[in-house]
């Protein structure tokens, strides 16, 4: 493979990292009521992961004795890490419509944790925080999906 075609499939890699980790960031800062989900939790660390597999890679080009087996290793975790994160995160949001405030209430992912007052269910956070915690959440698992499809070229 030329180095201008490595250079741009890591550089995407590295975005789509990027990408994954500060979405997962900043729904687990979102989270108002109890912990994180563990699949954002999750999220978090696969683009972690994928982001360090880039420069792992990068630094075992230089080296032709490593090369081939150190990017294939690190691209192989960095795959397996997105893959189930972007599986955990579509199972987890259920086919959840982001404009259907009732699936957005009941999904742990998008409702940001819900406390009882007066015998009712109640969530910390408004609708519309909902639905961008929901549009947020459908990214994330769409950029683990390329993130794995980049780690396997």
């Amino acid at each position: 493979m030329s180095f201008l075609l490595i250079a741009i499939l890591r550089s995407i890699q590295m975005i789509f990292g990027i990408i994954v980790l500060a979405l997962s960031v900043q729904l687990a800062r979102g989270q108002v009521i109890g912990g994180a989900p563990s699949t954002t939790i999750y999220d978090a660390f696969a683009g972690g992961i994928n982001i360090a597999a880039v420069i792992v890679c990068v630094v075992a080009l230089s080296s032709a004795a490593l090369s081939g087996t150190v990017s294939y290793a690190a691209d192989g975790i960095a795959a397996l890490a997105a893959l189930a994160g972007g599986i955990a995160t579509a199972v987890e949001l259920k086919g959840v419509s982001c404009g259907n405030a009732d699936e957005m209430f009941y999904n742990n992912l998008i409702n940001g944790g819900l406390f009882k007052a007066g015998g009712e269910l109640n969530s910390g956070i408004t609708e519309s925080q909902m639905t961008t915690r929901c549009n947020m959440n459908k990214a994330d698992a769409a950029f683990l999906f390329l993130a794995f499809i980049i780690s396997t070229a």
